[in-house]
């Protein structure tokens, strides 16, 4: 599937101010985006690539929509996420930058085999979206992602298990969210504060970042 300029999971964002460039944290920690107030429980890997999570204040366990902002440097071609902590069995997301766009692909993957595109978990993005000369950001609306199989995410967990990879080099067709990537150069895990990323606004922050959204 290719797609066209006003896809819902391609964004162009003009003159938008993009998340700032980000250096790396062992730890999760509070960030709130100085562009949109929004705050996020964040994880910086040593590859310098932020993954940040904001969640309703009032989640419950398996049922829940998730902001999603991934900053990386532009020499990222692309960077991975995987729910749950494993590539097998669990959704994920791999994101990469087109032109001033970013694409937000969800994948999963049944066996230490290439990822196939998947409709289990929906990735919208918003605004904010968009590559730079420094760094491109990913803002999605991930739903889908808080429940799978038999496991539900606990929002009010301080150690939930993600896990990440990336590549340098970039998607073969990278306007298409289906395009064939390479194999990563780095992976990693980490436990997750998403406790920390509840906020009160959630409905609010949504909907600010969709006003802008592409049509």
């Amino acid at each position: 599937m290719r797609l066209s300029p006003i896809a819902a999971t391609l964004l162009a964002v003009g003159n938008a101010a993009f998340a700032k460039p980000v250096q790396s944290r062992d730890a999760a920690a509070k960030y709130c985006d100085a562009s949109t107030s929004i705050c996020y429980s964040e994880y910086i890997n040593p590859e310098k690539i932020a993954y940040r999570f904001a969640i309703p204040e009032n989640a419950t366990s398996g049922n829940f929509d998730v902001l999603l902002q991934i900053v990386a440097p532009k020499t990222v071609g692309w960077a991975g996420l995987a729910w749950g902590g494993v590539m097998v069995n669990n959704p994920l997301l791999v994101a990469w930058p087109y032109q001033t766009n970013v694409i937000a692909s969800s994948r999963k993957a049944s066996a230490r085999t290439y990822p196939q595109v998947s409709t289990d978990v929906s990735y919208k993005v918003l605004a904010g979206s968009g590559a730079n000369a420094t760094h491109w950001t990913l803002n999605a609306l991930a739903k889908g992602a808080s429940a799978w199989g038999t496991t539900k995410l606990d929002p009010k967990s301080t150690a939930v298990p993600f896990a990440y990879a990336q590549s340098a080099s970039p998607p073969t067709n990278p306007a298409d969210v289906a395009s064939r990537f390479s194999i990563h150069q780095s992976r990693g895990k980490w436990s997750h504060d998403l406790a920390s990323g509840r906020i009160a606004n959630f409905g609010s922050a949504v909907e600010q970042l969709s006003k802008t959204e592409a049509k």
